[in-house]
């Protein structure tokens, strides 16, 4: 007898072979359209920011001049706090702005640097100088580590300025008060590695390879800025032809490098032969004999004060490349020294290194930078540190005295 059961050892109808394909090709299709769609989304979000941002720098403008002129006609102290805070909110919305619009340009192609032959000290100095009143209300020590006779970088020195003071100003931010942060730069033959270290608190492993993201930040909980600074560094530093890297150990500190191209040195100039004048200030003959050792060469001539009165006299007869002063003198301190230098037109742009034995004592930080100090030494003093901060300052010195001379000529 016949049984209609099927044998489970047939084989069913096949199925259609293309139908596996079918459906892929159908995901495909939708995941690509998707993509399409969420680009088209991303694109024209960033057209929008990019109007406002646009729009709304006119009438910021208007909220930040009038504050200014308000401020300069007010002269009692808590109504100038309330200005002196609208206009500090005028300009961190401001930088916010450009940020958005550099960002657009970024994203749209039209971004773009204009090179030229920069030098590398005086872009990181003049960088310091700009960030040094953020450094003092921090409580937080910024000092240059930048190896003397750099050659010139080739770069767009305002761009390359956003870079620094973001970095500085990120640094800053992340840095308990009495912390250091050191600015620096070296010649790696045909390019200068520059960097940003500091011995804040650290990004963890985890957020690290995230840092350069847009609109990215470390901490959710406490925004600081809207999270864009950082992705338009990597644009300025790529556009140059340059990395950016950061290294960083959690609890330790932060170091962001960066690389700029050097301009080639075809043809070296003679350096200089004319002799810097260095002023060493310190009430204790030994610290004036330990500074001596150090920087004792043929390219110095060393004057020392052992007091600050003695230290303004020599200042209002001879010109000095840079002046050491330490902070703890007896009389007249140090600061004050530094306060009545910035006020006498002969002596005011004389870079003024404190030498000090509290280089972990917030308050003084804050006095130090206040008085217009460009530099900081700790004691016990590195030789070396010392020789190339003088060495920086004293090659800086020389090249806007060769400006100087070419003007009049």
């Amino acid at each position: 007898m016949m049984s209609d059961a099927s044998n489970p050892n047939e084989a069913g109808p096949a199925a259609p072979a293309d139908s596996g394909m079918g459906d892929l090709s159908l995901a495909n299709a939708e995941l690509h359209a998707r993509i399409r769609t969420l680009e088209d989304a991303v694109r024209a979000r960033d057209s929008v920011l990019s109007v406002v941002a646009h729009d709304l720098r006119n009438p910021l403008n208007i909220v930040s001049l009038a504050a200014t002129t308000l401020l300069s006609q007010l002269g009692d102290a808590a109504t100038r706090r309330t200005v002196e805070r609208i206009l500090r909110s005028a300009q961190r919305a401001d930088q916010m702005l450009r940020d958005l619009l550099a960002i657009s340009a970024i994203e749209t192609g039209v971004f773009a640097v204009e090179p030229a032959p920069v030098d590398a000290a005086e872009l990181i100095l003049g960088a310091l100088e700009s960030q040094s009143s953020l450094a003092a209300a921090a409580s937080v020590i910024v000092a240059a580590d930048v190896s003397p006779g750099l050659p010139l970088l080739r770069g767009d020195e305002k761009r390359l300025v956003d870079v620094l003071e973001n970095l500085i100003g990120n640094s800053v931010k992340f840095t308990a008060p009495g912390g250091s942060i050191t600015i620096g730069a070296n010649n790696q033959g045909h390019e200068i590695l520059l960097w940003v270290k500091d011995s804040g608190a650290g990004i963890s492993s985890e957020q690290l390879p995230h840092i350069f993201d847009r609109f990215w930040q470390a901490q959710k909980k406490e925004r600081r800025g809207i999270g864009l600074g950082l992705s338009i560094c990597k644009a300025i530093v790529e556009a140059h032809g340059g990395r950016i890297w950061a290294e960083s150990d959690p609890g330790v500190g932060t170091t962001m490098f960066f690389t700029i191209p050097a301009v080639p040195q075809i043809e070296q100039k003679a350096r200089s032969s004319e002799v810097a004048k260095i002023l060493l200030v310190d009430d204790r003959a030994e610290n004036l004999l330990a500074l001596r050792a150090i920087l004792e060469g043929p390219d110095y001539q060393l004057v020392t004060a052992k007091s600050g009165q003695e230290a303004l006299a020599l200042a209002l007869r001879e010109t000095f490349a840079v002046a050491l002063l330490d902070i703890a003198m007896p009389g007249m301190s140090g600061l004050e020294v530094a306060v009545h230098l910035k006020e006498l037109e002969r002596s005011r742009d004389i870079p003024l290194i404190f030498v000090t034995a509290f280089g972990d004592d917030p308050e003084e930080i804050h006095r130090a930078y206040s008085a217009g100090g460009a530099d900081y030494l700790v004691k016990p003093l590195d030789p070396e540190v010392v020789r190339k901060k003088v060495a920086v300052f004293v090659d800086l010195s020389r090249r806007q005295r060769r400006l100087s001379n070419n003007d009049r000529g």
